[in-house]
């Protein structure tokens, strides 16, 4: 897999995960007074999301660095 595909579609997957997480929210608000269960249950998604976003950008920002340092290997100037 080409490394600007492979950017892209990391890049895709963690806001994938920051819109799970802003639509839980959403979600907890709406239903907050109307079935408190399901709002419990949405706080966890919004946990969930919001977690994977960081770890996801974390582990995006990771291997962009290493094909960085991997390219500057390859190609000494």
């Amino acid at each position: 897999m080409k490394p600007t595909i492979a950017r892209r579609s990391l890049k895709t997957v963690e806001w994938v995960w920051l819109v799970i997480g802003l639509l839980s929210l959403e979600t907890i608000y709406s239903n907050w007074n109307v079935d408190r269960n399901r709002a419990y249950m949405f706080v966890l998604f919004a946990f969930l999301g919001f977690f994977m976003f960081g770890l996801r950008r974390k582990q995006r920002k990771t291997m962009e660095a290493r094909w960085e340092s991997s390219d500057d290997a390859s190609n000494p100037s």
